[in-house]
This record gives structure tokens, C-alpha cells and sequence, in this order.
């Protein structure tokens, strides 16, 4: 692995780009056979560490291959292997029928294991012939088992082994009047793919890592302690100048998909201002996603629910944590959305919750949230204790969770953090629901204001008709008008289909 990446380096220096990315390519294969060799989840996301600097190089030399379909191809390699590296025990991914295959999965990998361990303890030179039916007999099987489960169910399989999805697969799934933007970051540029149902262009923007890592921290800090609108304003446009101008000639259409990259994942996008004096989310209607790879899984999620909805809304969490017009913003949605059980302060607890999550067309949280950047599994909603159950909904719950809701809101603290696997997908409160079965997420990316979040969740739920995308878009934009500082209006980001 290490000797084909100094070839690609070396080879691209002397400009022999061809050779290069093939070069490249060796090293990234050797990555993943080496990684798929290791047993411990630990071990796996460990050894991807100091990886990620390969693939960044394949995606380089495919771009200057001229190659942006596999360009695009080795940046979501990287993003999905080392996520689901980072979930580590994929028994807590089991749910329902893909339950079954997960148990599979974890005995033939075991057997395989285990013949690979009893091949190197022979004690000679090389492997018996017994030895090396074992480990031949164990990959073919595990190998068969894996394309079974491709035909059985593509999401489980992507969890299994590296399903990229491909620029042209990308392109067939967009609609018509949408634009997919895939950000990612390096050491001395940024570059970002353009993709629509038609076209496919690749821009380079002239902004490092560092540059950038700087510019949104200050952003994201002038948002947060309220600094004087001007102030986020000029912020706003140089980071419109710097990230989307360059790509705004080759955007068709008033719809976006945003796959962020690093940093750029903490971003508000709607809240970047143009030139002229207009947010983002004025002109488009915004969604993101973790990775493109993400978007082939969301079209079948959200089926089979029942009628009903469910509203959660300040737990009784103690008076130090009370949330006035969370209850508030639970009741109006109970209102708003027929059928619709409404849980509030003490009736709010893990248990209940819970028993009604999966059977729910919507779901609405309005509470605490807890991220938890060292342990992203552990990352919570806080709710009511009782029934065995300890008041905190984590990450690793809900990945087992089979939800059937069309929509999940969570306007809670916060939620749309988590924290970043070195592949960059995000592990958090959002992610989680995606995997559970709805398509569609909107969280929060810092502490919202308890009365501009209700003012706005109102707006949201008069304009659901028209969609959740766009009806966040409106909500948000009729909401500047009474709040006008980005604070209590941008951190709300929709994420999914």
C-alpha cells in the first residue's frame, strides 16, 4: 500500500499522470483487502487513520486523468468504509429481517478468522494443504454470502463491504431542477462536484484546509454569541465568495443536495450571503446529506406507517432544563397533524416513546439533546426515566430501530452534530434516523432560541403540503423577518431525500 502511494507521488511529479492513478488505485486496493483482513472494529478504524491522505491523492490524479466519475468514486470510498468502521459491532445494526444476515455475517466471519489464525499457527513456511482449503473454503463462502445479501437488501450489503455509488447512478436518481454539490476539503485546495441530471462538472476552489477550518469556526462563533448582524453578514459573504460562487455558473435549477466535507459539515449553508444581499436559503431550497452514497437507500424508507404522529415535547427533565415553548411547539404540532399523540413533561419518558416510535408516520421531538463528540454512539435525547429505561434515546438505540416515518424533526439542541469518522461521514442523531428507515431528517447545528424555534416549527407545519424542503425554506425565510439574525433561523438544516 505504502509502496504504490510513493509511486503515485512520485510518478505524478514526473508527470506521468496514467501510470500514477494507476498506482493509485493498487494502493487503495491494498488498503481495503488489508482493512477487511482485520477482525476488531478498533483495529479496522485505527488502521484507516493515516489512510485518508491516499485517497485524497487517487481523487487528484483522477481529476487530473480527467477521469471525475472515478475521482468521485474514491472520495465516497473513503467517506463510507470508514464510518461504518467507526459504528463498529454491526449487531447493533441488525433489525428486523436483515437481522438474520447480520448473524450470518458474524459467524462466517469468525470461521473465516479462525481459519486464517490456524493457517499461520502450522509452524512452517508455508500453510498445509488442509490449512489452505480451510481459509479458500471460508472467503468463497463469505464471498457468496455477500453477494446473497446484494440481491436481499443493497443497504445491508454497503454495510458489509464498500458499495460506492457512482456518478451516473448519482445522476439517474436526482430530479429534475436539482443540483448535487460534493465538497471535499484538502491541504492546499477544496474542490466540489457539480452534478445534475445532465451534467457533471468539477470545480477547484483555491481555499485550504486550514484557511477554511478558520473561516467557519469565526462564522459559526459570530452566529453563536449573537455578534452585531453586520459582522455575520461580511462573514457570510466572504464564505459565499469563497465556497459557491465558483460553482453558482454551473448550478440548473432551485434545488440543492449539499455533501459536505470536514469542517464543512458544521456549516450553515442557507445563512451564506451573496454578493447582492441575499441568503442562500432565499434563493434555493436546501438538503444535505452525509455522503452520495447516502441517497440510493432513502427512495424505499418511509413506507408501511401507520396514520399516526408523535410529539414529544420538554420532558420533565428537572426546572433547570425546562423548555417553555417546546411544550408549546409539541401541542401546536399535535394540532397541526392528525392523529397525533403528544407527550409532554412527565408523560414524555424512553419507554412510552419508544413503543410508539416505529409505528409513526411523523415524528417530532422538541427537547434536550446531548452530543457526545468522544463516544458518538452514546450521543442522546434526553427524555423521562422509568420502565427500565434510562430517559437517554442514544445513537446506537436507534440504528437498531425499524421506523417507518416519512419525516422525523428534531428541534432539539444541536442535533445535527456528531462526531466526523476519519471517512468524514457523520455519526450522530441524523445519521441514525436515515439507517432506521425515514428519508428525511431536519435537525438543528447549535443551541436554537426556544421561541424563534416555535415560531418557525409553526410556519413549517402550515407549509408541509408543499414538502418538507420546501416548507423549511419558507418557514425559515418568513421567520427572518421577525428575527432576523441568522442565530435563530439558520441552524436548522434538512438532511435526506
Amino acid at each position: 500500500m505504502w509502496l504504490h502511494d510513493g509511486l503515485a507521488r512520485v510518478l505524478g511529479a514526473l508527470g506521468r499522470t496514467d501510470e500514477a492513478l494507476a498506482s493509485a488505485r493498487e494502493a487503495t486496493r491494498h488498503i481495503e483487502d488489508v482493512r477487511g483482513e482485520l477482525g476488531e472494529s478498533g483495529q479496522r478504524s485505527g488502521f484507516l487513520e493515516d489512510k485518508q491522505a491516499i485517497y485524497q491523492r487517487a481523487v487528484r490524479l483522477a481529476l487530473e486523468a480527467r477521469r471525475p466519475d472515478e475521482a468521485f468514486a474514491f472520495a465516497e470510498r473513503s467517506r463510507s468504509r470508514a464510518f461504518l468502521d467507526l459504528l463498529g459491532n454491526q449487531t447493533m445494526l441488525s433489525k428486523g429481517k436483515t437481522r438474520a444476515l447480520v448473524d450470518e455475517e458474524v459467524q462466517l466471519r469468525a470461521r473465516l478468522a479462525e481459519a486464517q489464525a490456524q493457517s499461520q499457527d502450522v509452524g512452517e513456511e508455508s500453510p498445509s494443504d488442509t490449512a489452505r482449503v480451510l481459509v479458500e473454503t471460508a472467503s468463497r463462502d463469505y464471498r457468496a454470502f455477500l453477494e446473497r445479501v446484494r440481491k436481499e437488501s443493497v443497504e445491508q450489503a454497503s454495510l458489509m463491504r464498500v458499495e460506492p455509488v457512482t456518478l451516473t447512478e448519482i445522476q439517474a436518481l436526482l430530479p429534475e431542477g436539482t443540483t448535487l454539490l460534493e465538497y471535499l476539503t484538502g491541504r492546499d485546495d477544496t474542490v466540489v462536484w457539480v452534478i445534475d441530471r445532465h451534467r457533471a462538472e468539477v470545480v477547484r476552489l483555491p481555499v485550504d484546509y486550514q484557511t477554511l477550518l478558520g473561516q467557519v469556526r469565526q462564522f459559526r462563533g459570530a452566529i453563536a454569541n449573537q455578534a452585531p448582524l453586520r459582522d455575520v453578514q461580511t462573514r457570510a459573504t466572504a464564505l459565499y465568495r469563497r465556497l459557491f460562487e465558483p460553482a453558482r455558473g454551473e448550478i440548473r435549477g432551485t434545488r440543492l443536495v449539499i455533501v459536505p466535507h470536514g469542517v464543512l459539515h458544521y456549516l450553515p449553508f442557507g445563512a451564506l450571503r451573496s454578493p447582492d444581499g441575499r441568503w442562500l436559503v432565499e434563493d434555493f431550497a436546501l438538503a444535505t446529506l452525509p455522503s452520495a452514497s447516502v441517497l440510493r437507500y432513502l427512495g424505499d424508507k418511509g413506507t408501511g406507517a401507520t396514520d399516526r404522529a408523535l410529539a414529544v415535547g420538554n420532558p420533565d427533565l428537572g426546572p433547570g432544563l425546562a423548555l417553555r415553548w417546546a411544550e408549546r411547539e409539541a401541542r401546536m404540532v399535535g394540532q397541526h397533524t392528525p392523529n397525533a399523540t403528544v407527550l409532554v413533561k412527565e408523560d414524555a419518558t424512553e419507554a412510552e416513546i419508544k413503543n410508539r416510535l416505529e409505528a409513526a408516520r411523523l415524528i417530532h421531538f422538541a427537547t434536550h439533546a446531548e452530543v457526545n463528540e468522544s463516544d458518538p454512539l452514546s450521543s442522546a435525547l434526553l427524555l423521562v426515566p422509568g420502565a427500565g429505561q434510562d430517559g437517554r434515546l442514544e445513537v446506537r438505540e436507534l440504528f437498531g430501530l425499524d421506523l417507518h416515518a416519512r419525516l422525523v424533526v428534531l428541534s432539539a439542541c444541536e442535533t445535527g452534530l456528531g462526531k466526523l469518522s476519519r471517512g468524514d461521514e457523520l455519526v450522530g442523531l441524523q445519521r441514525a434516523f436515515l439507517y432506521a428507515g425515514t428519508p428525511a431528517v431536519v435537525t438543528t447545528l447549535w443551541k436554537v432560541d426556544d421561541r424563534a424555534s416555535y415560531e418557525l416549527m409553526r410556519v413549517f407545519y402550515d407549509r408541509l403540503n408543499a414538502g418538507p424542503v420546501e416548507a423549511l425554506r419558507q418557514a425559515q425565510a418568513e421567520t427572518m423577518r421577525a428575527f432576523p439574525h441568522p442565530f435563530a433561523w439558520a441552524g436548522f438544516v434538512f438532511t435526506g431525500n
